[in-house]
């Protein structure tokens, strides 16, 4: 195989986005979303732990909010309850 197409199918192969990347030694980060629909210019993307506490004071202020992990939804508050 000519030297050109392995350098082609090697840029194949290569993972484009940062949190595919397999060949970091950085533990790879998991991206938690805070969804409020009353508030849209509140969302946020954050760490767990943040995500959680902002949930529960958007839900308070607003209604209803939801915190989503890698686009799922895996839970959510309204009114301040779970």
């Amino acid at each position: 195989m000519p030297t050109e197409a392995l350098a082609q199918a090697g840029s194949l192969l290569t993972p484009s986005n940062p949190y595919t990347d397999l060949s970091s030694t950085k533990p790879l980060m998991t991206r938690y979303d805070v969804i409020c629909p009353s508030a849209p210019w509140e969302n946020t993307t954050t760490d767990e732990d943040r995500a959680w506490d902002l949930c529960l004071s958007l839900s308070e202020e607003y209604g209803y909010a939801q915190v989503r992990q890698n686009g799922m939804i895996i839970g959510d508050y309204t009114d301040g309850h779970a």
